[in-house]
């Protein structure tokens, strides 16, 4: 054994050891959610299958009665932060126990590939990830006939689930919790809506909310929504664009509408989700203005 090859095996404190007397590599156990449990959906609506993440009340399985269910799109990165925030919030009586429910897609070319295909209302050969994402875009339709028509049943199957659904989405996510609240509003009763995408298709939500807007007076919603107000840049104004979009909900003055938004100080598009959540969530469950 040369100097040269010992010296740095003593300067990494014997990591590099010949295979033969190599130690076997400890292993521990993974840190787990309590009360989740991961279940599979198949959709013929979209023809694809889909993860579910659920997290369940501490008191599930010795209470009597129906939960709150909370829909979070994007579950690869939003389950686990809305469970915890959840969990806390809830221990402490700061919020109703709820189920959470998340639509997972598992990895990054996964991801991003569907979650462009779901929850786009429209096909728009560009913008986005980029055109090879954006020639699935326009899948919001059969998507929202997914969650309508197959995994809200499935829910009610499975769980005892109250009437009282929220719907929360991020991004593209909140670009489509915004046209499923303006093209159906009784599938959900609350929404907290994250820096919707409302550029997307030259504003495609402005053009159905102005379509949309004389076929209803009373509306029973409860709806968050929010921007970071660092969210500016040459291709999108996203703070202007919720700010015309709440004002133009605020002016139809829909009875039963409670509407609360913000533009969050000093929030990126990536950093405002976290707490945006917690607002929404709060606003949204427990009821009060």
């Amino acid at each position: 054994m040369s100097a040269s090859w010992r010296i740095p095996c003593l300067v990494a404190a014997m990591a590099c050891m010949a295979p033969s007397g190599a130690p076997a590599q400890e292993t521990f156990p993974p840190v787990a959610l309590p009360r989740t449990e991961v279940r599979a959906l198949p959709s013929r609506e979209v023809d694809a299958q889909y993860k579910l993440y659920v997290s369940l009340p501490r008191d599930y399985e010795t209470a009597d009665r129906d939960y709150p269910v909370v829909l979070l799109l994007d579950a690869d990165y939003s389950f686990a932060i809305a469970r915890n925030v959840v969990e806390h919030l809830s221990d402490r009586g700061d919020l109703p126990e709820a189920i959470l429910v998340g639509i997972a897609y598992g990895g990054p070319e996964a991801y991003r590939m569907n979650r462009t295909r779901d929850y786009t209302p429209t096909h728009v050969p560009s913008g986005g990830y980029g055109p090879s994402y954006q020639a699935v875009s326009g899948g919001g339709p059969k998507f929202r006939a997914f969650i309508a028509h197959e995994l809200i049943p499935f829910l009610e199957r499975e769980y005892r689930v109250s009437s009282r659904r929220i719907l929360v989405g991020h991004s593209y996510g909140g670009l489509f919790a915004t046209w499923v609240a303006l093209t159906e509003p009784d599938l959900f009763s609350g929404y907290v809506i994250v820096s919707p995408s409302l550029w997307y298709d030259d504003g495609l939500v402005f053009r159905v909310e102005e379509a949309a807007a004389g076929s209803r007076s009373n509306w029973p919603a409860r709806a968050y929504l929010t921007v970071g107000d660092r969210e500016i840049n040459r291709q999108h104004d996203m703070v202007a664009d919720l700010r015309r979009l709440a004002s133009t909900l605020e002016n139809r003055h829909y009875s039963d509408l409670h509407l609360r938004w913000k533009v969050a100080e000093g929030e990126t598009h990536n950093s405002v989700f976290p707490g945006g959540l917690s607002d929404g969530l709060r606003f949204v469950l427990e009821g009060r203005d």
